[in-house]
């Protein structure tokens, strides 16, 4: 009896998988080194990275047909975008015994579509009654302190100017407004002194360029291909200004001394230069050390426009970064439905020692 021909498996199909693999290899690489040098990686730094996973569906599907030993391959990359190139994280148990002690909830939120009413102000008020932390820090706040969170925060500390907040039932220093500038534009960020547990904090309160510009210059040269190289510019523009701010804010911090927390709407995810520069500053991500899942913080206004049920987000622009001297017990995402940011709130303890 003759045995069963093999079939051998189509060159086409392997090439596929394999180049999907590649391709995200690329893609990760790219997020390593700081992926917004160059404009494609700028733009997709801000795009649903769970688009990745469809060539894989379809390469998996191929393959169930064509050749179901290899559909590991595509399955693989699928994986590999769930995990690493969405950002997932989940914190292993710590090695190292954790200080003791109560920790110092920090919250911090850009809540500009949270400005306009009463309701909206409600709701952000509501939000910081249900997570109770210690110290607030807003973006994008001009007027809230006006009506009934203004009330809501009369018994706290209050250190305010423009679109700055920061909110404390401990006590704090005064406010210094610090420069952000950059050419062909002016820019802010605030910084103060919390006394936590005997120990002098500082707090910075911080909102980079908005990446809205060059992404809107990149949907135009969509429709108008023309376009293109001045969206490029564009784009690549928004890029060098959030880089400047963040090697200001670099020369800040590199001349304080003792702990250091800096929170607020960073308009830039993990693997962008901007954060990459604080990064090197010592500041390491409060949602990266304590957090579980993605932590996505903005996106879900821009799909409700268009699609009422979603209320998914895709991005993680708003962080809280601190120095060495913290480590975070528990970090997590609050709602979105009173701004079109999400606040980040964590448990973060200092380490005496």
């Amino acid at each position: 009896m003759s045995a069963k021909p093999h079939h051998k498996t189509p060159a086409w199909l392997l090439s596929l998988g394999f180049t999907y693999l590649v391709v995200l290899a690329a893609l990760t690489l790219l997020n390593c080194t700081g992926a917004d040098r160059w404009w494609f990686g700028a733009f997709n730094l801000y795009l649903p990275q769970v688009i990745w996973a469809i060539p894989g569906i379809v390469v998996a599907a191929i393959s169930v047909k064509v050749a179901w030993r290899w559909v590991w391959l595509p399955l693989l990359g699928i994986v590999w975008v769930a995990g690493p190139l969405m950002g997932f994280c989940w914190p292993l148990p710590a090695a190292h015994v954790q200080p003791a002690g109560p920790p110092l909830r920090v919250m911090t939120w850009n809540v500009k579509y949270g400005t306009h009413d009463t309701l909206a102000h409600m709701a952000i008020m509501y939000e910081i009654e249900r997570n109770r932390p210690s110290v607030v820090l807003l973006q994008d706040a001009d007027g809230v302190m006006n009506g009934v969170l203004g009330d809501y925060l009369s018994t706290w500390n209050i250190r305010s100017v423009g679109q700055y907040v920061i909110a404390s039932k401990l006590p704090l220093g005064a406010l210094q407004v610090r420069n952000l500038s950059y050419p062909g534009n002016g820019h802010t960020c605030v910084r103060t002194e919390l006394q936590y547990n005997g120990t002098v904090v500082v707090l910075y309160n911080v909102h980079f360029e908005s990446p809205r510009e060059g992404l809107y210059s990149m949907r135009v040269a969509k429709e108008n291909p023309e376009h293109l190289p001045k969206a490029i510019q564009k784009l690549e523009d928004n890029v060098r200004a959030r880089l400047a701010q963040a090697r200001t804010v670099r020369e800040f911090l590199r001349k304080e001394s003792g702990p250091i927390i800096l929170a607020g709407d960073l308009n830039s995810p993990e693997a962008s230069q901007a954060f990459l520069t604080l990064r090197e500053a010592g500041l390491h991500d409060a949602f990266a050390e304590g957090g579980k899942g993605y932590g996505y913080t903005y996106g879900h206004f821009l799909l409700r426009n268009r699609f009422p049920l979603l209320t998914a987000s895709w991005m993680r622009i708003d962080h809280i970064m601190m120095s060495s001297q913290f480590q975070t017990r528990k970090c997590w995402i609050g709602t979105g439905r009173a701004s079109d940011h999400r606040p980040v709130i964590a448990d973060l303890v200092l380490d005496h020692r």
